[in-house]
């Protein structure tokens, strides 16, 4: 496994290899258009373009004190964030602060930060495998911003089919390369794919389906590259939220894990909730 380092991002999206070729992957975004079911066409993530911030008023942006934005989180609960497990690994819960009810991760536009009691990791995480990359960060007050629910069993079972809609968001790269992090909150659509699709392309000890979900968008512009790319998570997306609809209303299904760079050149794995 690679870890790409952004100047930008102390803490990034956790990368996989490239793979060797870049496989078909296609072209529509969207982007939630409101906190129920309506939804609009907007590019995203990858080559994005912004989220509507009242469908996605439950993401929030980890900062840490002297080095800024690391990674996307989700409330869950008025003092509850769930995010990945290597975005805080490393991280003194002291010096983290989750920013909360704003599009903006950082400068004068930014909602107001709240500080962080304590941040719980999945106790069957497994680093080196990247299964259960799941954590729990409780903050210091409640915020008043909307919550995400989390999906039963079979809820969950239901949504995570092979060729189901999820989306995603995060304040991560523009750019394939992990790099243009983005100051403003984007989304994108992205399609559920068969388990088969990343046992193949991370072999079948890189990827457990008991515990992770395979995932990836259609295709994006050409990004001024002569490679075809896929919306989909990247650097700086790590813990944020991949969100399915369900008959009972949006569910946080998964949560950014690890990937491909470049981004969207394979399919990305998302922790399965």
């Amino acid at each position: 496994r690679v870890e790409l380092r952004s100047v930008e991002d102390p803490s990034p999206h956790r990368v996989r290899p490239p793979c060797t070729h870049f496989g078909t992957c296609g072209g529509c975004h969207w982007q939630f258009a409101d906190h129920a079911t309506q939804l609009d066409w907007k590019r995203s993530i990858v080559a994005g373009h912004k989220a509507d911030p009242h469908a996605w008023g439950f993401a929030v942006a980890l900062r840490q004190r002297g080095s800024g934005f690391f990674c996307t989180g989700s409330l869950i609960a008025p003092d509850r964030v769930l995010t990945a497990a290597h975005c805080v690994r490393r991280a003194k819960p002291r010096k983290m602060r989750v920013v909360v009810g704003s599009p903006w991760a950082a400068g004068p536009r930014a909602g107001r930060s709240i500080r962080v009691r304590r941040a719980r990791i999945d106790p069957d995480y497994n680093a080196r495998l990247d299964r259960r990359d799941l954590a729990v960060v409780t903050l210091r007050r409640p915020s008043s911003a909307p919550t995400i629910a989390l999906p039963t069993t079979v809820e969950s079972a239901a949504a995570t089919r092979p060729h189901k809609k999820v989306y995603s968001a995060g304040w991560g790269a523009r750019s394939p390369w992990g790099f243009r992090l983005a100051k403003r909150l984007k989304s994108t659509r992205e399609l559920v794919h068969p388990n088969r699709l990343c046992q193949r392309f991370y072999l079948k000890s890189g990827f457990d389906s008991a515990s992770m979900i395979c995932v990836l968008g259609t295709f994006a512009p050409r990004l001024r590259s002569r490679y075809a790319f896929a919306t989909t998570s990247c650097t700086g997306d790590s813990g944020g939220p991949l969100v399915a609809r369900t008959p009972a209303g949006l569910r946080l299904v998964g949560v950014v894990s690890v990937g491909p760079i470049p981004c969207g050149g394979g399919p990305s794995i998302y922790a399965r909730v």
